[in-house]
């Protein structure tokens, strides 16, 4: 029991080292749009916003921040310090899940390897990287993912001693999931389906897991669209249109499945997917195995479903679909992973190239992660600069004028510039804040302190000085100061 124990210390502190070699950057200080509005709204009524749209998880974190009087700059490193142990804690759970399914006996081979990357795959995969560029809330999205993993353990246990505390107690789990992160709540769905055994032993077994497996997501994700709707969010459709809604998820996907928001080069993830695929479903044909194939097909269907699902019951207005929407799309290469370990007598050859291959997959990903979290702080810095140059001007005004600028009213120039010159992002991913009309007064903010009412534009000004301008970078001539307002056109 002992020797287990060590064993079991030594590998979350594997997967601990893993995660902090991927995101341990993370712990320095940073920022998304999201994050200013979290600072200048307050915990109170921040809380209030993660209530609406069911991230209970967030919420309790906020509460907790606000009862004992946590600073947001305290509240990012605790987020930080959760997100890596929950999510070390969520691959040493699914290490032993996979083991147990797949036979692995105790002895080092090269299975272990496998089922050690498989695990730290499926979890910290290609999209939970945008978990982290979120700050202050990647702790109660990551702690969210361990209630999953937690889920599918205790599914599975019921699956298999049919002791219906069990199922129960998954079922409390997954409510409590879904609560980190919706958009993470499909990797339970796909670990049943890839996990659960005897499925396709006969057509009772079949229906009895499908539907077992079937409850324990609906269950969670009706819960958590029954508390979205009574707390009021607009983003839960008020009358269905899933056709619509199943098109425009869709669409979205097949093109974030292309470009992986630029997490990896275009189409390179589809590649190596398709390759690993192909390998897969050859060994299925060499070795003749039909259930394994209906497995395999299965599998598929839900991995697509998984990531479809979340947006059934959303307003077609409100359909985003971002990693961080799909988290489970981006583990498809663990995925295949797995399916190839459940077939049994795998040659030594093979299992070698798999490991070499699962290296260079893993490798790819790491280069491009180091490349947006490089963007990443290097996109902070120029909103920073930006912003205390504005500040200077401004500084300036005041002392030659001796009029106290207190309101600022934005514009933006004919095409602004989402993301800076040579920097890698995508979306909310490493954008430039300072082209956000939403999110640059409450940036302006945090970085000078300077406390200003954000007011409507002027469409005077906005005739004189800024109609038809498209500037490149930061120009004297976005900056008019009249009387006691600052009118700031973002580029």
């Amino acid at each position: 029991m002992e020797e287990k124990r060590r064993k079991r210390i030594l590998l979350l502190a594997v997967f601990a080292i893993l995660n902090l070699c991927f995101y341990g950057i993370f712990c320095v200080e940073h920022f998304a749009a999201d994050t200013y509005l979290t600072e200048v709204w307050g915990w109170e009524k921040i809380s209030k916003l993660y209530w609406q749209n069911g991230r209970w998880l967030m919420t309790l974190l906020c509460e907790i921040c606000q009862a004992f009087h946590i600073g947001f700059h305290a509240e990012k490193t605790i987020s930080w310090v959760l997100a890596i142990s929950f999510l070390s804690l969520a691959e040493l759970l699914l290490y032993e899940i996979i083991k147990r399914r797949i036979h692995v006996k105790e002895t080092l081979n090269i299975k272990h390897i496998l089922v050690f990357l498989s695990s730290f795959m499926m979890i910290s995969n290609l999209f939970v990287l945008e978990y982290f560029i979120f700050a202050e809330y990647t702790g109660a999205i990551c702690v969210g993912i361990f209630f999953n993993i937690l889920e599918v353990r205790l599914v599975l246990k019921f699956l298999e001693r049919g002791e219906i505390k069990d199922y129960i107690l998954g079922l409390v789990c997954g409510i409590f999931g879904i609560m980190g992160h919706q958009g993470a709540f499909g990797i339970t769905a796909v670990l049943l389906i890839l996990l659960a055994e005897n499925t396709f032993l006969n057509v009772k077994n079949f229906i009895k897991n499908s539907i077992i497996i079937g409850m324990a997501y609906l269950v969670p994700a009706l819960t958590n669209t029954l508390q979205t709707k009574l707390a009021g969010s607009a983003r839960v459709a008020g009358s269905l249109d899933v056709v619509g809604a199943l098109k425009t998820a869709m669409e979205q996907i097949g093109d974030l499945l292309i470009s992986t928001a630029n997490f990896m080069p275009k189409s390179l993830y589809l590649v190596l997917c398709g390759v690993a695929g192909m390998v897969v479903l050859v060994m299925i044909i060499v070795k003749r195995k039909g259930k394994a194939l209906l497995h395999a097909a299965y599998v598929f269907l839900v991995f697509i479903l998984a990531g479809v699902a979340p947006f059934l019951m959303t307003d077609t207005a409100y359909i985003s679909v971002v990693p961080r929407t799909v988290y489970v799309l981006g583990a498809g290469f663990p995925v295949l992973l797995i399916l190839l370990l459940l077939l049994e007598n795998l040659s030594k050859k093979l299992l070698q190239g798999v490991v070499l291959y699962a290296g260079i997959f893993l490798g790819t990903q790491y280069f491009n992660t180091c490349q947006i979290e490089t963007s990443h702080y290097v996109s902070n810095g120029i909103d920073y600069y930006d912003v205390n140059y504005i500040e200077q001007q401004v500084w300036i005004y005041e002392n030659e004028t001796g009029n106290q600028i207190s309101k600022i009213k934005i514009y933006t120039d004919e095409s602004p510039l989402g993301i800076y010159y040579n920097l890698t992002g995508y979306g909310a991913v490493n954008e430039r804040v300072m082209s956000n009309s939403w999110a640059a007064a409450d940036a302006y903010r945090i970085f000078t302190g300077r406390e200003m009412t954000v007011e409507e534009s002027d469409a005077e000004v906005y005739e004189k000085y800024f109609k038809g301008k498209n500037w490149h970078y930061l120009d004297d001539e976005q900056i008019v100061l009249i009387g006691d307002t600052l009118h700031l056109c973002l580029y």
